[in-house]
């Protein structure tokens, strides 16, 4: 069955369609065009350096130029709105966390401070 899952997998994935070569390269080029966005590179750097691949790949396989161009373009579009759309997540939710992770730092701490109190105030009692 793990065998069966596997080519079916390589299959989808590698396959030897043009489709599955580009999203082949798009499950290894996303991350990187995730992280050379984070580091500070312009967009339209990432978005050269994530298409210079799809470019050759489509050309190594004949395509026509036009087609070539057109299917390039629209897969560099894409990963450009996913960067621009997680990025613009990351800006909202990363302070949003942190404030949450705050409230209950202080929260936890205020809890543990009088927990800790009362059982030496009743073995002060004992004695």
């Amino acid at each position: 069955m793990i065998a069966l899952l596997k080519a079916l997998a390589l299959s989808l994935i590698a396959g030897r369609t043009v489709a599955g070569a580009s999203g082949l390269l798009m499950l290894v080029l996303v991350p990187i065009a995730a992280v050379l966005k984070f580091i500070g590179l312009p967009i339209l750097i990432v978005l050269a350096i994530v298409g210079a691949p799809i470019f050759l790949i489509l050309s190594a396989v004949g395509l026509p130029l036009v087609l070539v161009a057109g299917i390039g373009a629209a897969v560099m579009l894409a990963v450009g709105a996913a960067l621009a759309l997680g990025f613009m997540a990351l800006k909202f939710l990363l302070p949003v966390l942190l404030v949450v992770l705050v409230v209950r730092w202080v929260l936890r701490r205020a809890r543990a401070t009088p927990a800790a109190a009362a059982p030496v105030a009743s073995a002060e009692s004992a004695l």
